[in-house]
């Protein structure tokens, strides 16, 4: 089991980027070998789910997007960190709010909702440096959808 990081800086194509990096380690079958195939599909999910909201709504005004992503894979889990140097959002009031208005299926605005329910460590901050920071887990012992909120 290895560490890598990654880096993007196009948010138009980093949804491509990510896609191709996944199919490659899967390829390869070293960097997520250890977990079974329901597990890889939740991170994955989880690292589009993010990535694509920083691509949707995060702001970096005048700044060349950097985002950069390490994955730790450690036994039946693998922990993320993905950092940017957006302009960053009050995400816990976002889940929130979120959670107050949900309706039972709704057909948009779970995303932020689902990832954290499906994640077994979920957290996001601001480092020292100003980039924003989601950090989480996810395990091959725990089922997720137990903690889906509808």
């Amino acid at each position: 089991m290895e560490t890598t990081r990654q880096s993007f800086k196009r948010l138009d194509v980093v949804i491509d980027d990510l896609h191709s990096l996944f199919e490659e380690w899967e390829r390869e079958g070293a960097l997520l070998s250890h977990l079974d195939e329901d597990t890889i599909h939740l991170f994955r999910l989880a690292v589009h789910e993010w990535v694509a909201n920083l691509v949707q709504h995060a702001r970096f005004d005048e700044r060349v997007p950097e985002v950069t992503m390490d994955v730790i894979p450690n036994g039946r889990r693998v922990r993320c960190i993905i950092e940017d140097n957006s302009n960053g959002f009050p995400l816990d009031e976002r889940l929130d709010t979120q959670r107050q208005a949900l309706k039972p299926f709704p057909e948009r605005g779970m995303g932020l909702l689902m990832l954290n329910a499906a994640t077994e460590y979920f957290e996001y901050s601001e480092s020292k440096d100003g980039r924003q920071r989601l950090e989480f887990t996810v395990s091959a012992d725990s089922d997720p959808c137990l903690n889906i909120p509808f």
